[in-house]
């Protein structure tokens, strides 16, 4: 299926594990018709997508706008050498920062009447779960991606393929937040 093509710069990265795309021009302007555009693009493919607003993965500096699915799970992670920035464009999610054992040490409940900007610093277990039905935010980074040592994931978090475990840490964390 083809998206974004009132923006010819938008091109699908075609080497991604998920739904994603890169801006193959310098100067990038993203408005709200991109944002309907990667609804439309998450919602016909029933899958997290990305936009890359950086030209490849080999770029210095990475911002992405992310579309993440309120089921989605992504293995509390770390980057040795990256520190991290979200900045919430629509929907909820929660922010959690880990020590090295799994404890929380800090985490941020995004929305836009509350905390909207979130950073953490480089080798910080972390994960976002989304609480409203879908969640878009920036996400920014340095560069550049390397698929294999980019991310360390927690051992003492459950694997994806582990559902019934990732809805009872995921579900954990939740209320853990609401009773602060």
């Amino acid at each position: 299926m083809q998206y974004f093509s009132k923006y010819p710069f938008i091109e699908q990265d075609k080497n991604a594990k998920s739904l994603s795309f890169f801006c193959k021009k310098d100067i990038v302007a993203l408005n709200r018709d991109a944002i309907e555009e990667l609804k439309r693009a998450a919602s016909s493919g029933g899958a997290d997508v990305r936009i890359s607003m950086h030209p490849s993965p080999e770029s210095d500096l990475h911002n992405m706008i992310i579309l993440q699915h309120k089921e989605t799970y992504v293995r509390p992670h770390k980057h040795l050498t990256k520190t991290e920035t979200y900045q919430l464009i629509e929907g909820e999610h929660l922010v959690v920062v880990f020590d090295e054992q799994g404890i929380v040490i800090d985490s941020c409940n995004m929305s836009l009447e509350d905390n909207f900007l979130y950073r953490f610093e480089k080798n910080q277990f972390h994960m976002s779960i989304p609480i409203s039905d879908f969640v878009i935010f920036h996400e920014s980074k340095i560069g550049p991606f390397i698929r294999e040592g980019d991310s360390v994931f927690a051992d003492w978090a459950p694997i994806t393929e582990d559902v019934e475990e990732v809805r009872k840490f995921t579900s954990k964390l939740i209320e853990s937040e609401s009773t602060l």
